[in-house]
């Protein structure tokens, strides 16, 4: 593996890395916030990218697709938070219902099961174009476009989530999750604050789908498969590398941090021919249930310690 092959390896990653974030970050204000695992993400990211793609196919310009992706992404969200909140159906099982009716709303949308449109209207094309007008190469400008617009998302959606979860509001959101019962009899209607939390953690995943959709130059039906486990792995590598007693702004710094050394694993992997690409899902599968083993076995290992040394 040359130097410049594995420059081009951690800016792909990078790129990547930061495209695919927010679904981490939008799995961590259902998961670790709200306390309610939510299987609609990938439903809700096919969705976003189905939405863009479709868009854009028909003349629509970039900009936008990153409103009215999330929007679609926010719809899905309100529906999975009525189902469990007014039919009292279980928060999972609500996920897979609003998952698998989306596959058939995909399907609508798009009128055909795979849909792609031409590079030029993409959101990367005028910053790819900027920069090979600069005297970049072509390539290494497009690796670059990907990173530049990721970063900027992404500083956008953290920034919006750090506002508003410290508002009274989003404290009223974070006191639901750590404990409903007493939320409840304070007054708070727990039942909106799970809704919001689910409109806003899909809001940003259909954000995510629309840009990665763009950076894949097309969507289908199965655009959001494995995506739930790619953004938990992110979400606990990010976890597992954040410091104890973090704020909420530091929590999502490192969720993103979590992204990319996600994707950076998998692509040296793959570049060093340890595995072939037919075999990313499996690599995939084993790096998450590594990172979700991690804390347990660091705490394993800090007690056997406490243990010797008494």
């Amino acid at each position: 593996m040359t130097a410049n092959t594995f420059l081009t390896s951690i800016y792909g990653s990078l790129g990547q890395g930061l495209l695919y974030a927010p679904v981490a970050i939008g799995i961590y204000l259902s998961l670790r916030i709200m306390k309610k695992p939510d299987l609609t993400i990938e439903g809700t990211f096919a969705f976003g990218a189905v939405i863009a793609m479709t868009m854009l196919h028909h003349g629509a310009h970039f900009m936008t697709t990153l409103i009215v992706a999330p929007i679609g992404g926010a719809a899905a969200g309100l529906a999975t938070a009525l189902i469990h909140t007014k039919l009292k159906i279980d928060g999972i099982i609500s996920g897979l219902l609003v998952t698998m009716a989306l596959f058939s709303i995909n399907l609508f949308v798009m009128g055909r099961s795979t849909i792609s449109a031409p590079l030029d209207t993409f959101i990367f094309a005028p910053i790819r174009a900027q920069l090979a007008a600069s005297g970049m190469q072509s390539f290494h400008a497009l690796l670059w476009s990907y990173i530049i617009v990721g970063a900027i998302v992404l500083v956008v959606v953290i920034a919006a989530l750090y506002f508003l979860y410290n508002t009274l509001f989003g404290l009223s959101i974070r006191a639901t999750g750590d404990n409903e019962r007493m939320a409840c009899s304070i007054g708070i209607n727990t039942d909106g604050r799970k809704i919001c939390s689910l409109i806003v953690s899909n809001a940003i995943t259909g954000l995510a789908g629309a840009l990665v959709a763009q950076q894949q130059s097309g969507a289908n039906v199965n655009s959001g498969t494995g995506v739930l486990i790619i953004g938990l792995a992110a979400l606990v590598i990010g976890e597992i590398i954040t410091p104890k007693n973090a704020s909420i702004l530091t929590r999502l710094l490192f969720i993103a941090l979590g992204s990319f050394i996600y994707f950076s694993c998998i692509s040296l992997v793959l570049i060093t021919g340890i595995l072939s690409p037919d075999w990313t899902r499996l690599l995939t599968a084993l790096l998450a249930l590594l990172a979700l083993c991690m804390p347990k076995l660091r705490e394993a290992i800090f007690k056997k310690r406490a243990v010797e040394i008494k």
